[in-house]
């Protein structure tokens, strides 16, 4: 995809959080499944799903505007994921593997957070209100799984470090 204008660049990024949001999604069903706390896993399977919505709502931005996501790899969350799976090739304990699992759940919110508040600045520019909504819709529910991620993840680190 060549980018020739500041549109092809907002339609390079908003491929690019599509892809990430895909991976999100992908990368939180396997976390899932190597938690044996079920509260937690009760969460990440809610973050799963959350994650499969914001797709939806990015395929229906695409749609807004006329066209679908190109083939952008998000190389961010691709990283995370491998930090993620080199951290628990490790054989860490459960409790660790858990503290470890939100923290990066937390480091890919905030990711999205800051990608979310660029593409909306740039849709609102751009006079395209009805993508711009969309991505405020993702926005909140980013913002929403990020503060439940740092009350969990400080709640975590209290009970485990207090016995360590």
């Amino acid at each position: 995809m060549a980018i020739q204008s500041p549109a092809d660049l907002f339609l390079y990024e908003l491929s690019g959080m599509h892809d990430a949001e895909k991976k999100k999604a992908a990368w939180k069903g396997e976390m899932a499944g190597q938690i044996r706390d079920g509260n937690l896993q009760q969460v990440v399977r809610l973050e799963e799903k959350e994650a499969q919505h914001k797709v939806k709502n990015l395929e229906s931005c695409f749609q807004a505007l006329g066209t679908q996501p190109r083939d952008v790899p998000c190389l961010a969350v691709d990283g995370m994921r491998a930090e993620y799976q080199q951290f628990i090739s490790q054989n860490p304990s459960p409790e660790t593997m858990e503290m470890f699992t939100v923290g990066s759940m937390l480091k890919a919110a905030h990711f999205g957070l800051g990608s979310y508040k660029s593409l909306i600045d740039k849709a609102m520019l751009m006079g395209e209100n009805q993508c711009a909504q969309v991505l405020q819709t993702n926005l909140v529910i980013n913002e929403e799984s990020t503060g439940r991620l740092e009350r969990i993840g400080h709640e975590m680190s209290q009970r485990v470090m207090a016995t360590a």
